[in-house]
């Protein structure tokens, strides 16, 4: 119905990928017997390992163990310890355990029951025809504290994967698309070679992943190192950063090292720009305004153009700096056409003050989030841009 949102298949492929191995499928299924039965089979036939989350609890809609039973030809078979640690869950919380959870205690017979001491839905790990079928529970909280401390010990166990480590860095691009970047880079993009290079689009940014395989994190880094050269040789300035960096906390960053503060006056981004430089704790922006009517911006910052062009959009970001006193100011300018659902625009970003001057015009069109988003990228990115030239 899409009323839950599945962060356990990211939780789960990033746990196994760091070990060496590769989420091939994901595959999502209702509370339905045969369905459910259905996908396990087809996953052991095109897999090496299945893991299933959900469907572990109480109820008459939990049939994940009932189908693994299925798949594997086994009755389910009744764990007295798996019991006695339900019922010491209930009973830590002051509770008398109901009759149903009894069902939890059951698991497909010759399985490896996990029990789970951080709730009452133990795990289990079933053989079937060589290949291990991982049944998890679908709480999250719950997931990965048995991945912690029972599933992951247990497949470095199995596979032999102590010497087998999956290592990436990822570096983050703005100002190119999906396919210029893959242009620029494109003959670096080589399955199955190690260190291996996979692109990943996302609204106004692009990730680029070079992950390598090796004994340790050394290793891996003199794989990755090398490729990540090459990458930032290629791409320059267009790379904002690696790993954690977002675009805001780069320019605060850069703002720091400078000893700089800035104001911000944005019109049709809806204040998309100041709330991303404000999720971060910093001094270094002094004032913002947000205003999309152009007889409220004249009366607070002067008289303002007719149209706009470079000229005129420095010329609004220099009184916005003098008025506010910051030594920067970012003016993201535009303002909105609309033909039914759909908005167009001309927009303008000038960042100018103290060593700083930079000006980009665009054109857009599509919902208005989508505009106020991108344009709110668009304008820091041209800020940013600017004090990466400050002492050049």
């Amino acid at each position: 119905l899409g009323q839950i949102i599945d962060t356990n298949t990211a939780y789960l492929a990033q746990e196994l990928g760091e070990l060496g191995i590769s989420v091939r499928f994901r595959t999502s299924v209702g509370d339905h017997l045969g369905e459910i039965i259905e996908v396990v089979r087809n996953g052991i036939k095109r897999c090496d390992m299945v893991v299933t989350t959900g469907g572990l609890g109480p109820t008459a809609d939990d049939l994940t163990r009932d189908a693994v039973a299925g798949v594997a030809g086994v009755a389910l078979a009744f764990s007295q310890d798996l019991m006695d640690q339900i019922e010491g869950m209930f009973r830590k919380f002051g509770y008398k355990m109901p009759e149903n959870n009894r069902k939890q205690a059951y698991v497909p017979q010759g399985s490896l029951a996990v029990p789970n001491p951080a709730g009452t839905a133990p795990a289990f790990i079933t053989e079937i025809e060589g290949r291990p079928v991982i049944s998890l529970p679908g709480v999250p909280r719950e997931l990965k504290y048995l991945m912690k401390h029972a599933i992951v010990p247990w497949l470095r166990k199995r596979y032999h994967l102590h010497n087998n480590l999956l290592h990436y860095r990822v570096l983050k691009v703005v100002g190119l698309g999906e396919s210029a970047v893959d242009r620029v880079m494109g003959d670096l993009i080589k399955p199955g070679k190690n260190p291996e290079v996979g692109l990943l689009a996302s609204p106004g940014e692009i990730k680029i992943r070079v992950a390598a395989t090796a004994s340790d994190r050394e290793d891996a880094e003199r794989l990755i190192e090398p490729v990540v050269q090459e990458l930032r040789k290629r791409l320059g300035n267009k790379i904002l950063g690696e790993d954690k960096d977002t675009l805001e906390s780069v320019i605060l960053g850069l703002l720091k090292r400078n000893n700089l503060t800035v104001s911000l006056l944005e019109t049709f981004t809806g204040g998309s720009a100041t709330r991303k430089m404000n999720s971060f704790p910093a001094k270094s922006v002094r004032q913002s305004l947000v205003c999309p009517n152009p007889a409220d911006l004249s009366r607070v910052i002067g008289e303002f153009p007719r149209s706009l062009d470079k000229e005129s959009s420095l010329l609004l970001a220099a009184r916005h700096r003098a008025k506010t006193l910051a030594d920067v100011s970012l003016a993201i300018l535009g303002f909105l056409h609309q033909e039914g659902n759909v908005f167009s625009i001309e927009a303008h970003a000038a960042a100018e003050g103290r060593g700083v001057e930079k000006y980009f015009s665009w054109r857009m069109s599509g919902d208005l989030p989508m505009l106020q988003e991108r344009g709110g990228i668009i304008g820091l990115n041209t800020l940013r841009l600017a004090l990466l030239e400050i002492g050049e």
